[in-house]
């Protein structure tokens, strides 16, 4: 494996070897950005570094990171000049990633220590390894929320699953509970627009391609606040929108997943659901909403046939 050699304050007497990188977008993250270092700090694997992207924070988060910075020389630390938004700071934050793997880092979670570890020894020659995440409140006290769900962990276990419910509900695997390659990180980056979010896109890409693992096994807690801007219920029809979109870029930008009679299939039908808001397509289509529908909420017959109804009457599951 290609391994670089990171000289430390531009000492060649003094270098690590970069097996992992850590990227993490920080924005006034104060109130949490000490327990995650911390937690990240703490991990088992240590031949890691972390690059952080401060998107011009106007709290106290660039002194905080610039304190750990001193601490730790695997701390990388650099700061925009003016407000990038989330996805060009994280793209900017993974561009200057020099490991053979890249983690992704929120900056308000905390890792158990095997975090790492277990997502590495996972991966093999996989673009995606991932695992699995339990809500936890503002003071770490863990909730009884999983993600991914028992059902969709325990069901949800086979390439065409897992793709169905990538393309026609929304992403299973969080982002901060994610490693990819570095084949990855050439082929993916940076994230686009129409991808929406780098976790949906890199997972259901390696979906796609049969190119990745999950571990059933308990590695980030999330944490819940009020100041959470991301993962809020939105309404039917954005959420058809945005499936549409995602669905018709994974039909342009993966030749491989193309490839794939089944997977190549189950995007086009994808894309033709989200697309087509007929009544009579609607009504030609009950069938294959009711296998979806199952397949991916694993509800009873009751619950199912009124997520039926409700893609006869709004266009989406």
């Amino acid at each position: 494996m290609n391994v670089e050699k990171y000289y430390l304050n531009g000492s060649p007497n003094s270098y690590i070897y970069i097996m992992i990188s850590i990227a993490m977008a920080t924005y006034n993250g104060e109130t949490f950005i000490r327990e995650q270092l911390d937690s990240i700090l703490a991990q088992t694997e240590k031949d890691i570094e972390i690059v952080i992207c401060d998107d011009a924070s106007t709290d106290s988060t660039p002194k905080i990171l610039d304190e750990y910075a001193r601490k730790d020389s695997r701390i990388r630390v650099f700061k925009n000049q003016k407000n990038l938004g989330y996805r060009e700071n994280f793209n900017k934050a993974v561009s200057l990633c020099k490991g053979d793997f890249v983690a992704f880092s929120d900056q308000d979670d905390l890792w158990l220590p095997n975090h790492i570890q277990a997502l590495h020894d996972a991966i093999g020659d996989n673009l995606v390894s991932a695992g699995r995440t339990v809500r936890c409140k503002e003071n770490g006290a863990t909730l009884k929320e999983l993600s991914p769900t028992p059902y969709q962990s325990e069901k949800l276990t086979s390439q065409k699953d897992r793709f169905i419910y990538q393309c026609y509900a929304f992403n299973l695997y969080q982002g901060a509970s994610q490693l990819i390659s570095r084949e990855a990180v050439k082929r993916f980056f940076p994230i686009e627009p129409s991808e929406y979010a780098h976790d949906w896109s890199l997972a259901t890409n390696a979906i796609g391609e049969n190119r990745f693992v999950y571990i059933d096994t308990v590695i980030t807690k999330w944490r819940k606040h009020s100041s959470q801007v991301t993962h809020k219920t939105q309404p039917r029809k954005v959420r058809k929108d945005r499936l549409a979109q995602f669905a018709l870029y994974l039909s342009t930008h993966n030749e491989y997943i193309r490839k794939d009679p089944a997977i190549k299939e189950i995007l086009q039908k994808a894309i033709e659901f989200h697309t087509n808001s007929g009544i009579v397509y609607r009504v030609k289509n009950l069938c294959h909403a009711w296998r979806t529908s199952k397949t991916i909420y694993g509800r009873n017959f009751t619950e199912t046939l009124k997520t039926v109804l409700g893609y006869l009457f709004t266009a989406s599951l």
